[in-house]
């Protein structure tokens, strides 16, 4: 990871360098109106910075599986637990800042709460979810999730800045607290004694951690001068490949054997992707407005799932994999400086 980030530094640098060169210059009259507005219009003559306030509708799939060892085999799949149909309303507030025309960043940070959705738990004898013994179906409810990035790059413009490509590197963390209540017993076999029906006092905990770097690119189209009242009207498109680092943490409650309120951890490496698209209206006083949708989706590779019991003993077994996929519509209000 250390050389991986070394690399994305030195990409970064050439693509500065190049910007200076291959970014379309202004013709001095352009140059000279762009003064103007400039002057005219924006409290930095330097930068372009603009503040975005969201409100959005999220959706979020989670889903992992450990195997009976490490080796992943006795049976290659032990247990598995899958979050479903979580909704969650969010906030987002998010920066544009465009330094010298050459420049740009991007950040947003935004905080979710989990209104609703469901919870599978089952366990397996067999090999490829074969001779299944135990199945729990929950409800999921009450907590929150959390993400924040930051990126940079170079900024290129083409066609009068009609058309803007921003190649970019960045880091991001996610993070979701996910809470399994409302139990039900739904199967039970051999060697499983417990009896089917609700299960009383179910109040378990499940906390991810993505974090890692990623490289991207944002493009913009834009139409200059739309007509009263919007000053402009520009298209965003937006794609990031993520590495990242994953780790987890679980308070299973009514496990009296396990420890609390750790009870078991996940380690592992993982990849993803996130891309997303929106329509942005500038208003001639500053203001503006914005609409967008993005997806997400991040996956593992094996890893470690480690069990820390009551009497101070520990269990490792094999993290099969971990796979998040996120929905997002948004929409709101933005304020140029």
């Amino acid at each position: 990871m250390r050389h991986f980030s070394a690399a994305l530094v030195m990409c970064l640098f050439v693509s500065l360098s190049a910007s200076q060169v291959f970014s379309q210059p202004l013709e001095p009259a352009d140059q000279a109106m762009a003064e103007k507005t400039k002057d005219s219009y924006a409290y930095l003559s330097w930068a372009s910075v603009t503040f975005d306030l969201s409100a959005g509708y999220r959706t979020d799939k989670l889903n992992w599986h450990i195997a009976g060892n490490l080796l992943g085999a006795n049976p290659n799949v032990r247990s598995e637990l899958n979050w479903s149909g979580l909704r969650i309303y969010q906030l987002k507030l998010a920066n544009r800042t465009v330094i010298k025309d050459r420049v740009y960043m991007r950040g947003y940070l935004n905080y979710g709460t989990v209104v609703s959705g469901s919870n599978q738990d089952s366990d397996y004898n067999g090999d490829d979810r074969t001779q299944e013994f135990s199945r729990s179906v929950n409800g999921a409810d009450g907590n929150d999730v959390w993400d924040g990035s930051i990126g940079i790059g170079p900024r290129f413009s083409f066609f009068e800045s009609t058309m803007v490509v921003c190649p970019m590197i960045g880091y991001a963390v996610s993070e979701q607290d996910l809470n399994i209540v409302d139990g039900y017993q739904a199967l039970t076999a051999p060697p499983l004694t417990t009896p089917t029906g609700p299960i009383a006092g179910l109040d378990s905990r499940f906390q991810t951690r993505w974090k890692g770097p990623w490289l991207g690119v944002d493009l913009f189209f834009s139409i200059p001068d739309a007509g009263a009242p919007f000053s402009k009207v520009g298209v965003m498109f937006t794609g990031e490949y993520h590495w990242a680092d994953y780790d987890a943490e679980a308070n299973w409650n009514l496990r009296s054997d396990y420890a609390h309120p750790v009870s078991f951890s996940h380690e592992a490496d993982g990849s993803g992707y996130m891309a997303g698209a929106a329509i942005l209206f500038e208003i001639k006083n500053r203001w503006g407005i914005h609409a967008g949708m993005n997806v997400k989706e991040m996956t593992t590779e094996a890893g470690l799932d480690r069990t820390y019991y009551a009497d101070g003993a520990t269990g490792d077994t094999r993290l099969n994999e971990v796979r998040w996929q996120s929905f997002t519509f948004e929409a709101g209000v933005s304020y140029q400086f």
